[in-house]
């Protein structure tokens, strides 16, 4: 479904004395006063720790929003991603790193700048794809760094545009939203476990306790090639959405991770008491998570 339109070549200044520098680029009004009048709200919060176990901490986190007000309000966008770095594994935690910050670098290149410049986001397609690449080479970047194939990363990336979200994931770090007063999970584990319940092997409670439970099948920086997992939803008029390693939804049962999740309070609450929950459980691994809350 493609619910933008292609933004319309730059008006010329009515003024043809008018001088402006080479960069600027006149907005189209009639196309971004079509666009939502109301002005976006987004809180955010977010905790990437160490836990209560580990030395180092092999998440990493990253989060990047835009907001614009006055008569032409720029398209909301938010960018939230999360990465961790394969336990077990030399550099896990640089692995991490260099896919959120390049993830991140490849979607301001092809989707905030292009977005400032002309004022109107990219169609869907072109959203998606941006979403696709910027993955990908953050896979290459992390390989590069390390041919041996000794270092990888989940990650897991929602873009906000407008009224749009997009997802792009690799692993068992996860996504969820609230709406209507439930959390849903948006996004699949790429993992042994969840492949084995899949095939009716192992039970939800069985898999809690199977051994090779962080066993991955997907991975950036691996030498196989790469599949990554696109999606796209309408949001709401309002709700929350998660982004977290499994550090966070692995030590927290489902009913806790929604009832918490429900709190009619901050994100900044929200997250310190998921995090709570997961140490509470024995904070084994390092734990992420990104909360935010929009009203669009």
């Amino acid at each position: 479904m493609n619910d933008s339109s292609t933004f319309p070549a730059p008006q010329q200044s009515a003024n043809p004395d008018a001088t402006q520098p080479q960069t600027a680029v006149a907005l189209d009004k009639t196309l971004i006063e079509q666009q939502s009048t109301a002005q976006a709200a987004y809180k955010i919060a977010s905790r990437c720790e160490t836990g209560a176990v580990r030395e180092r901490n092999e998440d990493a986190c990253l989060i990047f929003t835009t907001e614009a007000g006055g008569h032409f309000p720029l398209t909301p966008l938010g960018l939230y991603v999360v990465a961790d770095g394969m336990g077990g594994h030399m550099d896990g935690h640089l692995a991490s790193s260099t896919a959120t910050r390049v993830a991140a670098d490849h979607l301001l290149q092809h989707v905030m700048l292009p977005l400032l410049r002309n004022g109107a986001p990219p169609e869907d397609d072109a959203l998606q794809a941006a979403m696709q690449a910027a993955v990908q080479a953050a896979h290459q970047a992390v390989y590069e760094s390390n041919p041996a194939g000794d270092g990888g990363t989940t990650l897991t990336a929602a873009l906000v545009v407008g009224q749009r979200l997009f997802l792009a994931h690799v692993g068992d770090s996860r996504a969820y939203w609230l709406v209507n007063g439930r959390l849903e999970a948006l996004t699949n584990d790429h993992s042994l476990v969840q492949r084995l319940q899949d095939v009716g092997q192992l039970t939800a409670e069985e898999a809690h306790r199977y051994q090779y439970r962080n066993v991955l099948l997907r991975a950036l920086g691996q030498e196989d090639e790469l599949k990554v997992d696109t999606a796209v939803r309408n949001l709401p008029a309002s709700g929350k959405l998660l982004v977290c390693s499994d550090g966070l939804w692995g030590f927290i049962g489902a009913n806790t991770l929604e009832r918490i999740m429900l709190q009619p309070t901050s994100p900044q609450n929200i997250i310190n008491q998921l995090y709570e929950a997961a140490m509470a459980s024995g904070g084994y691994d390092n734990i992420t998570g990104i909360v935010v809350e929009f009203s669009l």
